[in-house]
């Protein structure tokens, strides 16, 4: 009998050592992390409300998970929205980790997502883009990490294509547009391509057979694995069956194309309304109007979009399907993020980098094990910022204290909480430096350029989806409260 009651204590005791149990009081075995990112991703999804979209796989994500359909990036370009995820910590860096790169000197401290994770005795592998340069390594090589001291693995596969940036702007049969501005050195690379090839015609169907691979490869152990694949980033480039998916004269165009009244474009657009990366970065066959996007190239691009996102949601199916094929369902933390936004023809812009909600605004979808009220969306406003101490606590780590986002588990358990009432964001570029906030309603933009400090313009979204004025004038006590607010940001005039 007393041999009896020691083993079961001993048994109580190895299942009591299996479990964590963080502050919120979450109790679960050791979870794994399965992180994806996507580029250039708006909430251009059947299940954020874009009915339209063949997104099968991210829309049965959603009806397991939490979905956050107001969440907002530190700054609409892949660099500063990504050293501000791995970071913790909002910036306008894109290069947020050089002087550790460059130092040689590991820090005492935490200083990356995914460090945390491997300090905490987790296999951490990066595939694809997950900081800013393909692969998260500095050369062609990938030999020298992005984000030091933070993997145990970090590269991407890159086939045909020979090296990270090549295959990031993969064509078909081995072609590439090489990384860079210039676009007379690029002469026939159109921003879209409809290839009769498999997935793996394309640099994303690599990235979803290396995640299956180092699925089965960590299956055993604890790991954070992070997936990040480059579409629907231009090229528009994918496979002919995403193409065949949609009826170009049928897609919806843009509503809303000229600029909100009472703004200075220059400023808080991009200088003369240039969209400036599908213009300047790629050339259109036969282009005699000075690489103007007409109607007609306009509709070309809103399909190689819809195509590339629908190509993407393939990829993302594989990875969760094997997810679930491993029965790593009960034990694994699923993430999606789109790294921003991006306007289709809204306000005359092909492309990114504005402080509007149609840059700002990506998916964040949370999936964690057991999760109740799933596929419930929430209306709470969230950060990218958010998602470093997010992970932390669902997976019980100590947090490091210089963070500056607030985790988001009560907002997981609860889709009717709040941790925050608005988000910041930040922009510098075209000869102007922007900074933006975002309460449940209203956006507030305060622009600095040489020639026009201080413009103020305030936008209405709960009376606009896509506003047409500047209220600033309108409503003067709402600026000046959401001005109060914005100089509290860490990062207000500071960088």
């Amino acid at each position: 009998m007393k041999i009896f009651i020691f083993l079961h204590i001993m048994v109580l005791l190895l299942i009591l050592g299996s479990c964590s149990t963080n502050k919120e009081g979450l109790s679960q075995k050791k979870w794994n992390v399965v992180f994806i990112a996507v580029d250039d991703l708006r909430p251009e999804i059947n299940y954020f409300g874009a009915t339209y979209m063949h997104t099968p796989n991210i829309d049965q994500l959603g009806a397991e998970s939490r979905v956050f359909m107001n969440h907002f990036v530190n700054c609409a370009a892949c660099g500063p929205s990504r050293s501000t995820l791995l970071a913790g910590r909002r910036t306008l860096n894109w290069d947020v980790f050089s002087s550790i790169r460059v130092s040689g000197q590991k820090p005492d401290s935490i200083f990356s997502l995914p460090q945390l994770f491997k300090e905490n005795g987790y296999k951490t592998v990066g595939i694809g883009k997950i900081s800013h340069k393909p692969g998260g390594v500095m050369d062609s090589l990938q030999l020298v990490p992005e984000v030091p001291y933070s993997w145990d693995t970090t590269y991407a596969p890159v086939g045909k294509w020979k090296n990270p940036w090549n295959a990031f702007f993969s064509y078909n049969h081995g072609k590439f547009r090489r990384y860079g501005y210039d676009r007379q050195n690029d002469t026939g690379m159109p921003p879209f391509e409809a290839g009769d090839v498999s997935d793996e015609g394309y640099a994303d169907g690599l990235n979803a057979q290396e995640a299956i691979k180092q699925l089965n490869a960590l299956k055993d152990t604890a790991f954070f694995l992070a997936v990040g694949f480059y579409k629907p980033h231009l090229p528009f480039n994918a496979p002919k069956k995403y193409w065949d998916l949609y009826d170009q004269n049928e897609l919806e165009a843009a509503r809303v194309t000229n600029p909100p009244n009472e703004i200075d474009s220059r400023i808080s657009l991009h200088s003369n309304r240039e969209s400036y990366e599908p213009r300047t970065h790629y050339t259109w066959t036969g282009d005699t109007s000075n690489y103007i996007i007409s109607r007609e190239k306009g509709k070309i691009l809103k399909h190689g979009y819809c195509a590339a996102v629908s190509y993407v949601d393939a990829q993302i199916g594989k990875v969760l399907d094997e997810i679930k094929s491993l029965g790593m369902e009960d034990r694994t933390i699923v993430v999606l993020w789109g790294d921003h936004g991006w306007h289709l023809g809204e306000y005359g812009i092909w492309g990114k980098y504005t402080n509007y909600d149609l840059a700002l605004n990506s998916p964040l979808i949370i999936k964690i094990p057991n999760l109740k009220s799933a596929g419930v969306r929430t209306e709470s406003i969230v950060e990218t910022v958010d998602i470093f101490p997010t992970l932390s606590d669902l997976c019980g780590l100590t947090k490091p204290d210089y963070l500056e986002g607030k985790s988001l588990v009560g907002v997981i358990n609860d889709p009717d909480a709040r941790v925050k009432n608005v988000s910041f964001s930040a922009r510098e570029a075209f000869g102007a430096k922007g900074y933006s906030v975002r309460d449940e309603n209203y956006r507030l933009m305060v622009w600095d350029r040489n020639d026009k400090p201080n413009e103020i313009e305030l936008f209405d979204y709960a009376r606009e989806e896509v506003p047409t004025i500047n209220r600033a004038e309108e409503y003067p006590e709402k600026v000046n409260e959401l001005l109060q607010i914005m100089k509290k940001a860490s990062f207000y005039k500071t960088e």
